[in-house]
């Protein structure tokens, strides 16, 4: 069977544009996990602010600094979910402070993000007991060790 002159070119073209809707749908893909992410990151920035609100300016009380702290225990469990592959800022120019490293070194990511909730644990055990300094040591903790522990391997700042 010979094709047409023009048939060639048109099958070419449905060719391209099927490799293309893949690739759009892949990015837009890769892009609402790294909002979804973004999104994780900036909702534990503020419960972050509302427990150094307490420990700093003595504003809120013990059961807002638990709940918050809960919140983050929860949402760092999240974390391995909201990194699949190819969404590094390698893969993903922009908006994207996620180093590769993550992905070379997965099982310390994960155990990271296990350490973040397990701070974030203990600051809220510590506001359930009500002794501020016990709350601002697990507060200081979660920030040094917990966020600061992630984003010092596995982060690039861009801004």
């Amino acid at each position: 069977m010979r094709l047409g002159k023009l048939m060639v070119p048109a099958l070419c073209a449905a060719a391209a544009l099927a490799v293309l809707a893949v690739v759009a749908e892949r990015s837009s893909a890769e892009d609402a996990v790294i909002e979804q992410r973004h999104e994780a990151m900036k909702g534990m920035g503020g419960q972050m602010k509302i427990i150094n609100a307490y420990v700093e300016k003595g504003e809120g009380d013990p059961a807002a600094v638990a709940a918050a702290a809960m919140q983050i225990q929860e949402t760092s469990g999240k974390i391995p979910s909201l990194f699949p592959a190819g969404t590094s800022m390698e893969d993903q120019p922009g908006d994207n402070e996620a180093k590769p490293a993550i992905w070379e070194n997965w099982a310390a990511f994960q155990a990271a993000a296990a350490k973040l909730g397990d701070l974030a644990g203990a600051t809220a055990a510590a506001a359930d007991g009500g002794d501020k300094q016990a709350i601002t040591d697990a507060f200081t903790a979660l920030g040094k060790d917990g966020c600061g522990g992630c984003h010092s391997q596995f982060r690039q700042k861009t801004s």
